[in-house]
């Protein structure tokens, strides 16, 4: 039985760990975002107003504006996607890993304990049931 806690104390760790390692990778995502949001927003006013300067004298200023405002969406929709395609780190990875061995360690003391204790037959399914019930959870994102 004292197995069995223990396998519990460390599910209960690596449930911490993985919601720990995602809330990092959200603030670390967020932070890195929002910095390069603003480096981007300056150079991109500056950008603006040179191009602006040099379309108008050419195609006049509504022409210049449209021109500059269709160069900002694509500049959004770039640093959108590359925002859209950061990955979590190898901190989450090994938190899911040392999750799924404490549920693994918990089936097996159940299936020991289920041989050793007279406990009623339909107790240790049902414990086993909501088990693998956690291991079952929809994919983690990565």
């Amino acid at each position: 039985m004292q197995r069995v806690i223990q396998h519990i104390r460390v599910l209960w760790h690596s449930e911490l760990e993985v919601a720990e390692a995602r809330l990092f990778a959200v603030v670390r995502r967020s932070i890195l975002l929002l910095l390069a949001g603003l480096i981007a927003l300056a150079g991109l006013c500056m950008l603006n107003v040179a191009a602006f300067f040099m379309l108008e004298a050419r195609y006049g200023p509504a022409w210049a504006a449209v021109a500059m405002a269709v160069g900002d969406f694509v500049i959004a929709v770039v640093v959108a996607g590359i925002a859209s395609a950061a990955r979590s780190g190898s901190r989450l990875k090994a938190a899911l890993e040392h999750r799924q061995a404490a549920i693994g360690g918990i089936e097996d003391d159940f299936s020991a304990l289920r041989d050793q204790i007279a406990l009623p037959l339909v107790l240790i399914p049902l414990i086993t049931a909501i088990i693998r019930g956690m291991r079952k959870t929809k994919p983690e994102s990565q």
